[in-house]
């Protein structure tokens, strides 16, 4: 009988180190998860903002003054913009912009 006793024992202290062990993957996993899905909203978020009205994705075609380009929109429609001081000067044809 006190051989039974001590089996069990060891058996419950075997699967307390299992349940342990097993609780702190869950916890990983569970952080894991939960920056996956702040990466997941913030990506959403900057593709909405991309897809707004007024930031259209185009291709710089030509310079036509030092302030003016024509862009050819991603969607089809070309272009006349101005061009901002902060944005590089040396935008060239190929050139992608927002």
């Amino acid at each position: 009988m006190a051989d039974g006793r001590e089996k069990a024992l060891q058996d419950y202290r075997k699967k307390l180190l299992e349940h342990k062990e097993v609780d702190g993957r869950l916890k990983e996993l569970r952080e894991q998860l939960r920056e996956q899905t702040k990466q997941y909203e913030k990506s959403e978020n900057d593709l909405k903002a991309l897809q707004s009205v007024g930031q259209i994705v185009g291709e710089v075609l030509k310079q036509l003054t030092e302030e003016k380009f024509i862009v050819k929109a991603t969607n089809g429609p070309r272009y006349v913009v101005g061009c901002r001081r902060q944005v590089s000067a040396e935008s060239k044809g190929g050139s992608t912009v927002k």
